[in-house]
């Protein structure tokens, strides 16, 4: 039991610690000691390193030190490592050493430059994450405490009317308005009879229509809590009412309009009889289904950040693959404008976010940095779709999955694929569907993975559960397929439907 418990709570620790980051918000000339620190650091240890290193590896020890300053102190502190760590590698590490000479250095300088812009920029992007998540939890807070208030001034009311039921009525109905413009549904239960009353939020919040006098039993108020929840929810309750006290957690119900899972925070309080026995215990229950999928969200974000930059140096090795030149001038340039519009392509769904992208323009930023390959080796069309800013983010980063392992083993990894991706919108009388597929062709032999990965996750999972659509995946000799059929309502824009 200590065991279980000890990993939620270093896990609490973990996310309050990074919750704080970066360091020196308020301490710029700590922050600056700790970058210089590190820089010098990192450059003792290459220096200690370079007779055991092969040629090759300039910057062994600098990469971890502009990530970790930028990561810990922000990303200004992150660009002036990573200014320091480059002059320092160009000079006494990449040939010829001890020289600034540009010659025969600047392949590895501009991968240099490319590798720690990205790196700055998603760990921007998640210490951004990072502060909207402080913000949510703060607006949790706020929320929880005004409801702590309603509970007490409902407290103060059934005190002062406990002598008869009718006015424990009458301070529900007192109450009604401001909870209901908070969204929290009050109940009473009276827990002789079993008999429980709802206001109209509670029967809104559990999707059941209202009955006359606003009655349920209590064994069908507890079938509708969620199988994993309603033996604890029962407990929690009965003990309430066994010790005349309070309680407070959250738990999960199913709708009885569709049996939608909902997230709910409960309060609830007891209220004795004249024999001194609890005679009812009134509570209120508040939907937070939106900030548990924001929180959610946030954390998907930030772990398709990390898995991201682990695909990054794949990604530039495929694009140096499909690079040609007949001199190195030439090579260089091509090489150039792929990197940038590697970089470019990064940055689509947070350039954005809050507004409808149609999907011909995603899927060509996500293929960006195969941009010369559009209509040669990778043909792209489809129906006029705006996607929601939801859609945006969830396809693009399924079309992000999708292109890197075509680049790692599919078709874009040798001189010979070919991608196929089209969209559809099929509209009728009885169904408005959104189909997109994507096929390879004449790549190397598909051999289906030994196990799945996040990538898979992101493509499968994440999508069918974003969407409330069907993902079929086939690793068919002739090439894999990827196959998404969703509502049209699920990814379309508001404003075009």
């Amino acid at each position: 039991m200590v065991e279980k418990d000890s990993e939620p709570a270093a896990s609490g620790r973990l996310t309050r610690w990074i919750e704080q980051l970066p360091l020196t918000q308020n301490h710029p000339v700590f922050g600056l000691a700790a970058t210089l620190g590190i820089f010098a650091f990192a450059w003792l240890l290459r220096a200690a390193v370079n007779d055991a290193l092969p040629p090759g590896f300039p910057y062994v020890t600098f990469f971890p030190a502009v990530i970790v300053t930028s990561f810990v102190f922000g990303v200004r502190f992150g660009a002036l490592s990573a200014l320091l760590c480059g002059i320092v590698a160009w000079f006494y590490f990449i040939t010829p050493l001890n020289s600034f000479d540009p010659d025969g250095a600047m392949v590895a300088f501009v991968f240099y430059v490319f590798v720690v812009v990205t790196d700055l920029a998603l760990v921007h992007g998640m210490q951004t994450a990072n502060r909207q998540l402080r913000r949510e939890r703060q607006l949790t807070r706020d929320l929880a405490d005004a409801k702590e208030h309603v509970v007490q001034e409902l407290k103060r009311r059934i005190a002062e009317r406990k002598e008869a039921a009718d006015a424990l009525f009458e301070s529900e109905m007192k109450t009604h308005l401001a909870t209901q413009t908070a969204g929290i549904g009050l109940w009473q239960w009276h827990v002789e009879t079993g008999n429980v009353r709802w206001d109209r939020t509670m029967f809104e919040l559990y999707g059941i229509s209202p009955t006359a006098d606003g009655s349920v039993l209590y064994s069908d108020y507890i079938a509708s809590v969620h199988s994993d929840d309603a033996v604890l929810q029962d407990m929690v309750l009965q003990d309430t009412a066994r010790r005349c006290g309070e309680s407070k957690r959250e738990f999960r119900i199913l709708r009885g309009d569709g049996g939608s899972v909902r997230h709910l925070l409960a309060v609830e309080v007891a209220r004795a009889g004249a024999d001194g026995k609890t005679e009812w215990v009134v509570g209120t229950n508040l939907d937070i289904t939106e900030q548990k999928n924001r929180e959610n969200h946030v954390q998907m974000l930030m772990a398709e950040v990390n898995h991201r930059a682990k695909n990054m140096l794949g990604v530039v090795l495929s694009v140096a693959h499909q690079t040609r030149g007949t001199d190195h001038a030439e090579f260089m340039q091509h090489f150039s404008a792929r990197i940038q519009s590697l970089a470019a392509g990064q940055d689509v769904l947070v350039e954005n976010e809050w507004k409808g992208v149609q999907v011909d323009t995603l899927v060509r930023a996500q293929l960006n940095h195969f941009k010369d390959l559009l209509g040669n080796r990778i043909a792209l069309g489809g129906d006029d779709v705006c996607l929601s800013p939801a859609a945006v983010q969830t396809i693009g980063m399924a079309l992000h999955e999708l292109t890197t392992n075509a680049s790692k083993y599919g078709a874009l990894s040798d001189d010979h694929g070919r991608i196929t991706i089209t969209w559809r919108r099929i509209q009728g009388a009885d169904t408005n569907r959104f189909v997109m597929t994507w096929l390879e062709s004449d790549g190397p032999p598909v051999v289906p993975p030994q196990h799945k990965g996040f990538g898979s996750t992101v493509t499968g999972k994440i999508v069918r559960m974003s969407v409330d659509g069907d993902v079929e995946t086939e690793f068919a000799p002739s090439g894999f397929s990827w196959r998404l059929d969703c509502p049209l309502e699920n990814v379309m824009d508001k404003e075009d439907r």
